[in-house]
């Protein structure tokens, strides 16, 4: 009788392999068909969060989702699309406000943030509107009246601190070098009788002692009569603080318009500065000095915080000496008594101010008249 062969180990080994590598592919052939199960909405997902769902509230981005078998899935493809398209309105819906679609080239809190009112631009071949930045205000120069056309800036619990007033009135440096830096002696009170009127005041900017200094650049200042630096117009500048400390921040701009003021010497349109090179320098002396206020709730998200019931001050004080006393009275007056609307402001100047509003509030805001003193 013959002897049955004893099994060697190696044909032992190679049948455990064989049922290893059958159990890997039913495996796999069980999770290929239960993905496929699940995408095409017969299961829900419950053993392999990886698993793509679908008919759930997961986020299918832009990518196409097939099937296993490669077949992309007609219905989860037009529900990704109408998701995404739903999705960006719903973005848009979130970024739109009361002022439209906002795009500025500045950031919150910038002076130019709403704007630029006479799209002032840093080139030395437009002398008549050059834009000088600065870390505390921007301002739009003219070379030709040795003054700012305006001053921007931004006025918010930020910039009040301690800081002493510097009163060391100097020339800007940063002019281009061609022009003429004006000097504090050349303002001659003496004979003129005009106070260098700050345009951004000192008290504004006194967070650090580097930002007061910066007030004091002759490039901030205007020939303004003492009547009204001294009392209406640091009456207006004491207000700005009050609201500010009111848990408020302010969009200012501010500047001269016109030609001729009447200071403690008398009627002048202009001061003439002449050197000892023989160089003659003219400086003009406005009519009027104007301000801008927009008023908006210290929140961190300027442009939601507007709305039609956004308050707005505008003022255009004359240049005099009168301007202590209401005229024909002799009651003293104060800037209250100088309130105009930003649209006349506008039209005095020919500046479009806040000019990246939505068109139609931007009318609400700057037809009012404000009455919140």
């Amino acid at each position: 009788m013959a002897r049955k062969k004893k099994r060697t180990s190696k044909s032992s080994g190679k049948r455990i392999l064989k049922k290893i590598l059958f159990v890997i592919a039913l495996v796999l052939v069980c999770y290929y068909a239960y993905t496929y199960l699940v995408e095409s909405g017969y299961l829900k997902n419950d053993f392999f969060p990886n698993v793509n769902k679908a008919n759930t509230e997961e986020v299918f981005e832009s990518e196409v989702i097939e099937s296993s078998s490669g077949i992309q899935n007609e219905k989860t493809i037009e529900e990704v699309e109408s998701k995404e398209a739903n999705e960006k309105e719903d973005v848009k819906k979130s970024e739109a406000n009361v002022s439209g679609d906002f795009e500025s080239d500045y950031v919150e809190n910038h002076p130019l943030f709403f704007g630029n009112p006479s799209d002032a631009i840093g080139d030395v071949n437009v002398p008549k509107n050059y834009l000088m930045e600065k870390p505390q205000f921007i301002i739009s120069y003219n070379n030709e009246k040795l003054i700012p056309n305006w001053v921007g800036w931004h006025l918010g619990s930020e910039d009040l601190g301690e800081a002493e007033r510097s009163d060391k009135f100097v020339p800007d440096g940063t002019l281009p070098e061609s022009w003429y830096q004006v000097r504090k002696e050349d303002y001659q009170f003496n004979m003129y009788g005009f106070d260098r009127g700050h345009v951004c005041p000192s008290a504004d900017k006194t967070a650090t002692s580097e930002d007061n200094e910066a007030t004091f650049l002759m490039t901030n200042m205007i020939p303004q009569s003492p009547n009204c630096n001294r009392i209406v117009w640091m009456h207006l500048e004491s207000y700005e603080r009050e609201l500010v400390e009111q848990g408020n921040e302010l969009y200012i701009f501010a500047g001269p318009h016109g030609v001729g003021g009447t200071g403690s010497r008398g009627y002048f349109e202009e001061i003439v500065i002449n050197k000892k090179d023989g160089g003659v320098y003219k400086i003009t002396v406005p009519a009027y000095s104007w301000k801008v206020i927009m008023i908006l709730s210290e929140s961190g998200d300027d442009v939601n915080a507007i709305s039609d019931d956004t308050e707005v001050i505008a003022v255009s004080v004359p240049n005099t000496q009168d301007c202590k006393f209401i005229k024909d009275t002799e009651e003293k007056a104060d800037w209250h008594d100088y309130i105009c609307s930003i649209n006349d402001i506008e039209q005095m100047t020919g500046y479009d101010f806040f000019e990246l509003l939505e068109d139609n509030l931007e009318e609400t805001l700057e037809s009012k008249i404000y009455s919140g003193f």
